[in-house]
Order: C-alpha cells, then structure tokens, then sequence
C-alpha cells in the first residue's frame, strides 16, 4: 500500500513511507489496520536508522515473503522518505475491492504495471486474511495464510465459490466450506481471458508463477525511485568479452591489485582510486610498468559507461576477470572515489617487493589490514598470467597454464622441485625442473612459514576452499578504504525474518509495503 499509490504519468505517490505521518495517507481507509505493521517495524528503525522508512518497509516486505515460502525478490535501495503528511496523494489511488477486469487495468495501468503483472500481483492474497474492521470483508484467501504459495490460484480454478453478504453488508464469495473466501476483484480475475490464462498457468506451475510474481514485485517496489546508474549487468558482458577477445585477464587483475594494494589502514590513504590515470603520479612507480596497456583497454568501456567511476571499473574489471578465467565469484560494490589528479598519489615502495621474504608480506599485507590468509589466498592469484623481464625484471609464467584460475600455483608450489637461478635480467627467481614455470622469491617464502605454508597445503588440497577464502581476501582488498555500506543489510534482513517468526506478521508486512507503493502515478 506504500508502493501501489504510485502514478507513472505525474511521477507522484509511490514508496515513500507517507503513511508515518499522522493526518495524511494514514487515514486512508484502504490502510486501515497498518498502523500494526508501521509500530512492529520502528524498533528496527531505530536499530538501523541510516535506512529510509520506505526502504525498511519496502525490505520487510521482501523478507516476509521468502520467510513465508515465497521466491527471493532483488532488493535495491533507493527510496527516499515523504518530509510530512502534507506529501501524501489523495485518497483512492489503491485497487477497488468491490471493482472488476476494467477497474484493475486502470489501477495498475496507472503504475505503469501490465496484465501479467497485475495477475501475479494478485496473488499476493495467499498470504493473510481480510478483517472486516479494516476492509469491511472478512476471511482467509487460502487454508494456509501463513505459506505463501500458488493456492489462491488453484482455489481460484477448483473451488466452488457462492456470492454471500457478510456481516458488514458487502458482499464476497464463499466457498463450499465457508472458512476461506474470495473478493469481487479476485473473481475478476477469471472474467477476463487474458487473466483467466496467466491464473491457469500460476495455478499449475509454481515455479513459472514464483518467477513472475518475483519480477512484478520488484517493479512494484521500485515504482518512482531512481534508477542505477551504471548498468551494471551489461557492463560486466562488456568486460567479459574484452577478456574473451584479448586474454587480457592476468594484466585487468594486477591493474585492480596495484590500485588497491597501494592502502594504509593508519592514515587511510592510497587504496583503489585509479590514481594511475594521471601521468606523473602512480603510473611512473616501478611496479606499475606496463599497467598502461590495461588502463588503454579499458578506455572504451569508461567512454560507454561514463557515470562509473574509474576506480569501480578496475575492480570490477577484475572480477569478471577472475570469474571468466574459471575463479570463484567475487561480490562487488561499488563506491570508488577517484583521485582528482596525480597529486593525490602515494609515494612508491607500498606494493609487495618480489625480492623480499616472510617478514615483508607481513608487514605490507598487515599495513592494509589483511591478515595470513589473506596473504597466501592473494598470493594464489599468481595463477594468472606472467612475469615479464621489462616491466618486473621477472620472466616467465607461474603455472603451465596462465589464462586459468584455479589452484595450480600451490600444487606447483609443493610438489615441483625448485632451484634458485638468475634470470636473464641479473634477478634471482626459482625454476622448475622443465624451466618452463617459475616462482618468485615471495612466492616461495610461504613455504618458509609455518603458518602460510599449512594455508599453501590446505589450498593444493581443496580448490573449492581456496576459491571461498579468495573470494573472502579479495572483495577485502578491492574495498580497502572506501565508504561501508550505511546499513548492514544482511543483518537487517536477519532481523526482519526473526519478527516474522516471532509474529507471524508476514501479511501485514507486505500490505504495508503495497500500499506505500501502489500510490504511484
């Protein structure tokens, strides 16, 4: 009821918590009772006040809805609360109970939402009751108001439903046992041949319908508030094709580690800002040689997304890069902020040396924040690609195959025989028996630790493991020093699921968030 008020035309109404405010949309009779719903959720607003009302509201919706059976619905952020009751729409912008086929395309239409969404939609009704005190008609939809589920629609087909009067003189539909009822709008539903059709196929299919009814919720709950800017699913395909078509993936990944491998915990300095863009600053630093063949390759896709920032597109870059090459999926968020000009790069010498041992990693690792499995997790991204002797003073690959992402580089690690050679370049690095593939100094210095090397052992052991810890160390290393989320959603979401098993309060929940949203024009 918070969604549903939305009008696509005048962009007015929609999820914006107005019905908090005495003497506006909460007092509109289609709202009645949500007064339950609004007093359960405060304490957790208090809990998690950075969040918008809307968007708690919008979120207990979603929650109640898995924790009562239903499909997992996308939740994005973004809702900005009504000031004051004054930003309330006029009363009536809500479906008619008492209306048919006509009445629900008008109503919906006016949201912007089609047929198949006002049929999924509809069977919202699955979960909860009708109390006559609120709506002025009385009962269940289902057997199971509590599951949420494809019932109202096999209801719908199979039972016999009888138009009765009920006690406040409205009239709805009973069925054969008269425990469980249905609405004139609900009825409607099966009047028309376009509706009638979609409530057969969500009446056989749960599956189809748990889809439908996920992408039509969405839409409901996202009525009027800004979209992304950056689309993200397409630039991610973006970036996968690049890698497809260059085997560019080792290069996008050391480009992200060296921006953000640059950070210092203590002063919050350095970190992912793509400071390397600037002639002048990072990029002149020896261990970003080379690195401007990366940042070339990825121009484009900056000039086509160009609400991104610069930072956001290395660090997904690398990603997608990991994940294309067989490696573990790695969250992303975005939130990089770019420096402004070279002048706001750090001075050299932060990254990891190559030459150095146990000590060293530690103290670089440490600097960031990183702890001994983030160490050795990261260090396993050597499993991409190669040293070259003109940006590193290094030659060769780490693993016989340097395009694949996976646990090679500590197989290698422990079970090749290793000797101490110097390099065409007057650096020392280890080869293996063949010469093909090689390891740095810091490489082989986890095999010196007794802690590292037992994380090098569980690792060649279990690649399913290791991709989980690297997962782990690398959304840390490509977040070091940017803003954290304003709200922990996970744990909100944790809680929201605890009230709806404490109160079995998942219908209120929803009809909340639907009226806020169903008033948008």
């Amino acid at each position: 009821h918070d969604a549903g008020t939305y009008d696509k035309a005048s962009n007015t109404g929609g999820p914006r918590a107005a019905q908090q405010y005495p003497g506006g949309e909460d007092a509109h009779g289609a709202n009645a009772g949500l007064d339950i719903a609004r007093d359960l959720l405060q304490p957790l607003k208090a809990r998690y006040p950075d969040m918008s009302m809307a968007d708690l509201w919008a979120l207990a919706a979603v929650v109640a809805i898995e924790a009562s059976g239903g499909p997992v619905i996308p939740f994005r952020p973004g809702r900005v609360d009504a000031k004051s009751a004054a930003e309330s729409v006029e009363d009536g912008r809500l479906p008619d109970a008492t209306q048919g086929v006509d009445h629900l395309r008008s109503v919906f239409g006016r949201m912007g939402l089609d047929d198949a969404d006002i049929v999924a939609l509809s069977g919202a009704h699955t979960l909860g009751r009708a109390h006559k005190d609120r709506s002025g008609f009385e009962g269940p939809w289902t057997e199971n108001p509590l599951v949420f589920d494809n019932s109202y629609f096999k209801d719908l087909l199979t039972k016999k439903w009888t138009k009765v009067t009920n006690s406040e003189g409205n009239e709805q539909y009973a069925d054969e046992t008269g425990e469980v009822m249905m609405l004139p709008s609900d009825m409607a539903l099966l009047e028309d041949p376009i509706f009638k059709g979609l409530v057969e196929k969500y009446a056989a299919d749960q599956t189809a319908y748990f889809k439908d009814f996920s992408t039509a919720y969405q839409k409901l709950s996202e009525l009027g508030i800004p979209q992304a800017e950056v689309p993200w699913a397409a630039l991610k395909a973006d970036i996968a094709q690049l890698v497809l078509d260059k085997g560019c993936a080792p290069i996008l990944v050391r480009l992200a580690w060296h921006d953000a491998g640059t950070y210092d915990k203590a002063s919050n300095t350095g970190g992912p800002r793509a400071a390397q863009q600037y002639p002048g600053g990072e990029d002149a630093h020896g261990a970003n040689a080379g690195l401007d063949i990366a940042r070339d390759l990825l121009q484009p896709l900056k000039a086509r997304y160009p609400d991104m920032s610069m930072a956001d597109l290395w660090a997904l870059a690398a990603v997608v890069a990991i994940e294309a090459s067989g490696g573990p999926v790695i969250p992303f968020r975005p939130g990089r902020v770019d420096a402004k000009s070279a002048a706001e790069s750090v001075e050299d010498g932060r990254l990891p040396d190559a030459t150095q041992g146990v000590d060293h990693l530690r103290s670089v690792f440490g600097r960031m924040g990183l702890d001994d499995a983030d160490i050795v997790a990261l260090s396993g991204a050597h499993t991409l690609g190669r040293a070259h002797k003109d940006r590193s003073g290094f030659e060769g690959p780490w693993t016989e195959n340097p395009l694949v992402f996976d646990n090679s580089y500590f197989k290698d690690l422990l079970t090749k025989k290793w000797t101490k050679v110097t390099n065409s370049e007057g650096n020392e690095q280890y080869a293996d028996e063949t010469g093909e593939v090689m390891m740095l100094p810091s490489d082989m210095a986890l095999l010196e630790d007794p802690i590292f090397k037992g994380l090098v052992e569980k690792y060649a052991a279990d690649q399913t493991a290791y991709f989980k810890d690297f997962s782990t160390a690398y959304q840390k290393l490509s977040e070091l020093g940017i803003p954290q989320a304003e709200v922990p959603w996970a744990a909100l979401k944790a809680d929201i699921a605890q009230l709806v098993l404490d109160k079995g309060c998942a219908p209120i929940l929803v009809r909340l968030a639907w009226h806020d949203a169903g008033t948008y024009d």
